[in-house]
């Protein structure tokens, strides 16, 4: 018997359906095993176009630490960053979180450095990371995390993600009690503030 093929929308779907509900710990459980198994099993499971092993790993982890399975969580996070192609740095994000989550600051700074190619290139990954560093406390890292960012932050959409990651980093500044910047003075501008 051919494997089943795991499209895109199956994914969204799988993501989607528990999220919108309110999904309990049983269900989260669930999904992690479900992705999980379309990650690792290829006798039953093909993977379609634009689904990844490093993404389907990283969403189970998630689940894992959701329901407090912070050993589960670590293991299968790691094994999001190991399958993750050389453009791919969201797995990363998920790993450093998880750091976090179990209090290893330093871990998660270290993996923060291996991805600073994907901070550079990549807005979104760019304020997943900083926000973890901010939510943590961790202001000075948050603020270069978004400064990095902001820096690959491509005005052509129209300036939205450019725009967010200035709020972000502005924000971290300020908690910082720093003098205002070039970019502070914009964002100031921007937003009337």
């Amino acid at each position: 018997m051919a494997p089943l093929q795991i499209t895109q929308d199956m994914f969204d779907e799988r993501m989607e359906g528990l999220v919108l509900s309110g999904a309990s710990p049983d269900e989260l459980r669930d999904r992690a095993a479900t992705l999980y198994s379309w990650a690792t099993d290829a006798e039953e499971y093909e993977l379609g176009a634009g689904v990844t092993r490093a993404a389907l790993l990283s969403s189970a982890a998630e689940d894992y630490m959701i329901v407090g399975d912070t050993d589960r969580g670590l293991a299968v996070a790691l094994e999001a960053k190991a399958a993750a192609g050389p453009d791919e740095f969201e797995p990363h994000a998920t790993l450093i979180q998880i750091h976090i989550d179990r209090g290893d600051i330093e871990a998660a700074k270290a993996v923060a450095d291996e991805a600073r190619k994907g901070v550079a290139s990549d807005p979104i990954v760019a304020e997943l990371i900083g926000d973890s560093f901010e939510l943590a406390g961790e202001l000075a890292q948050a603020e270069r995390i978004y400064t990095i960012g902001l820096r690959a932050a491509n005005l052509d959409d129209d300036g939205v993600w450019y725009e967010r990651l200035l709020r972000d980093r502005h924000r971290v500044r300020r908690d910082q009690q720093k003098p205002l910047d070039g970019y502070d003075e914009e964002f100031e501008e921007l937003t009337g503030e």
